[in-house]
This record gives structure tokens, C-alpha cells and sequence, in this order.
């Protein structure tokens, strides 16, 4: 199955990340010569998906910014016969169609509210669904999205990624039965402090196939009574309670970064710069 559809949450104000996410969007933190979020779209590009909604924070404009035609930028480099540098913008160009949502903080707050913000987008199709904080890198000639897509079928799907155990408790650790060679999710346990008996399980990065079903679940889902918010994991609880077997689960096939961390950040750079050819204006678009 391939999926066409995705929707990446890239709305958040990137508190833990301040000052600089005061003035940069935390999608747009500069990873080599891109921004952070080109790497998501692409991946989902070589999934083939081919229609993106952004859910992108009320008021901010720099991801589309990115992505848009920039006519007298474009004119500049014609006069200075910089043909070369244009290709650049022209490579910007060749992603997916973009559809861009804004989510306004008075909207409610949660993992949840994007999903529920990309119901028109939708449609009646199934799609996959992305935090813009949770950067993977697959290996050349690899995709887990599109091993995810497969695995899910017409129902829901979860990668889960590979972690050290002393690093569990920043994740939530996604509790998996297999039955006939297939993995199944049967709960995720949020942040809980590392048990031997976690060695080798799999962390919940973000990355998931939904089909249009899951907006009904959520809008019946309510808000935590300690945060206030509505989350993602409840209405997955949800489903579950209604179908044990409804969630499959696809190991990822690639290395994770987590964008939320300033440690993640770095180790960011140092992968996606050192993959990338920075002295020139070569496509990233088969290496990553």
C-alpha cells in the first residue's frame, strides 16, 4: 500500500530550545544548508506521498517562506548571471505539494490537536503523521515510512526505534506482543524509569499511519485532567481498547535525532553535514 498523504506538527514553540527558537522557528533550525523540516518532507517524498499539510504555529510564516517562490530573489541572481545558485531554489521547489494549517494556541494544546486540525486535508484517505522534533535518517535505498505503510495496510501503524535502556525514560516504550511473525502494539508506557526487562524494546518516535477513522476516536478523547491537554497516545489507548489488534508496529530502519534536545540538535548537524556535500550544490534527495 502507499500511502499519498501526510501531515507533519511543526507548531510548537520550541521552549526547550530558547533563545534562538525565540526568533527561529524550531522546523527551521538550520541542519548543513537546510532546515530541519526539509529532511522530514523529503523523506516522506521517497515514501510517495505527494500532497503534505504543515501544521505550522498561528502567525509564523518561515517554513512557507522557505518554500515559496521568491520572484525578486530569483531576478537578482538572473542579472548577476548566477544560474547556478538559482538551481539551488529549483531544488527547494521539487517537493511534494504543501498545504499549510496554522494552529493558534487558543486552540486547545496537545500531540493530538494537529491530527484534528488536518481532518479537511485528509479527507478519507489514510496518512501518515510526523512531529517535525523527531528527525530520522534512513539508510541509502531504505524507507521505513514506506515499510510502515506496507506493514499497516488500511489499518494503523507505528515505527518503533531502537534505544539504549538508560535513555527510556525519555521516550514512551511501546509495549509489542508478536503473533505469526507480526509485531502488534498493545500499549506505551510514557517516560518510565529503565527496567531490565525493557533491554531491546522500542521507543515511540512520532512516525505513524492513521487511517480516517482515528478522527472519530479522537474527537470522542478528552483532556488530561493533570496538563490539560489531549494526547495523541489516548486516542491510540482507545483503539486499542476497542480492537487489541489494531496497531502494527515497523522497527525502524534508519538512525534517530531527537530536535527537542540540544544535544539531538548537534548530533543533527554532524550526521546531515557530514552526508552532505556542502561544496557544492549537489541533491540530498537519494543520500539521507
Amino acid at each position: 500500500m502507499t500511502i499519498r498523504k501526510a501531515v507533519i506538527a511543526a507548531a510548537g514553540l520550541g521552549t526547550r530550545m530558547y533563545p534562538i527558537t525565540k526568533t527561529i522557528d524550531k522546523a527551521m533550525l538550520p541542519l548543513g544548508r537546510r532546515p530541519a523540516i526539509d529532511y522530514t518532507i523529503r523523506e516522506c517524498a521517497r515514501a510517495g506521498v505527494d500532497q503534505i499539510a504543515i501544521v505550522v504555529r498561528e502567525g509564523s510564516t518561515q517554513v512557507q517562506h522557505y518554500y515559496g517562490c521568491d520572484s525578486d530573489l530569483r531576478a537578482l541572481l538572473a542579472t548577476r548571471g548566477w544560474e547556478q545558485k538559482a538551481a539551488a531554489l529549483d531544488e527547494i521547489a521539487s517537493v511534494p505539494e504543501l498545504t499549510f494549517i496554522e494552529q493558534s494556541l487558543e486552540q486547545g494544546y496537545g500531540t493530538a490537536i494537529p491530527v484534528q486540525l488536518a481532518r479537511e486535508f485528509v479527507g478519507e484517505d489514510s496518512f501518515f503523521y510526523i512531529s517535525s522534533d523527531d528527525l530520522l535518517s534512513d539508510e541509502p535505498g531504505s524507507s521505513t515510512l514506506a515499510s510502515l505503510a506496507q506493514t499497516a495496510g488500511d489499518g494503523y501503524g507505528i515505527v518503533g526505534q531502537p534505544m539504549v535502556v538508560e535513555d527510556h525514560s525519555r521516550y514512551g516504550v511501546l509495549s509489542i506482543q508478536e503473533v505469526d511473525s507480526s509485531l502488534y502494539l498493545r500499549g506505551i508506557a510514557e517516560k518510565e524509569a529503565p527496567s531490565p526487562d525493557s533491554r531491546g524494546a522500542l521507543v515511540n518516535i512520532s512516525r505513524y499511519v492513521f487511517p480516517p477513522t482515528f478522527f472519530d476516536t479522537l474527537a470522542m478523547v478528552g483532556t488530561d485532567p493533570g496538563s490539560g491537554e489531549i494526547y495523541l497516545t489516548d486516542g491510540l489507548s482507545a483503539v486499542l481498547n476497542a480492537s487489541p489488534d489494531a496497531v502494527r508496529v515497523q522497527p525502524s530502519l534508519g538512525i534517530y535525532f531527537d530536535l527537542g534536545s540540544v544535544d539531538g540538535l548537534v548530533s543533527a548537524i554532524n550526521h546531515f553535514s557530514s552526508i552532505e556535500d556542502l561544496s557544492d550544490d549537489s541533491s540530498i534527495l537519494s543520500v539521507v
